[in-house]
C-alpha cells in the first residue's frame, strides 16, 4: 500500500490476517504491505482484544 493508510483499514488488515490462516510473511507479500506495519497492527489488534475481555478478578489472600 503506497498511500497513507488509516486507522480503521489497517485494523480491518489486521482482521483479514487473522482470518486467512497465512503467516504474517505471506499475507504481507500478497497484500504488498511492510511486514513490519503488519505486524503492529496485528499486535495492536491482539492487545485490544484481551484488554476488552474478562475483568480481572482478584482474590483474597
Amino acid at each position: 500500500m503506497s498511500k497513507q493508510v488509516e486507522k480503521p483499514e489497517w485494523a480491518r488488515v489486521a482482521e483479514a490476517f487473522e482470518a486467512s490462516g497465512q503467516t504474517q510473511r505471506q499475507f504481507a507479500q500478497q497484500r504488498g504491505v511492510r511486514l513490519s506495519t503488519l505486524q503492529s497492527w496485528v499486535y495492536r489488534r491482539r492487545r485490544a482484544a484481551t484488554a476488552c475481555g474478562a475483568p480481572v478478578r482478584l482474590l483474597s489472600v
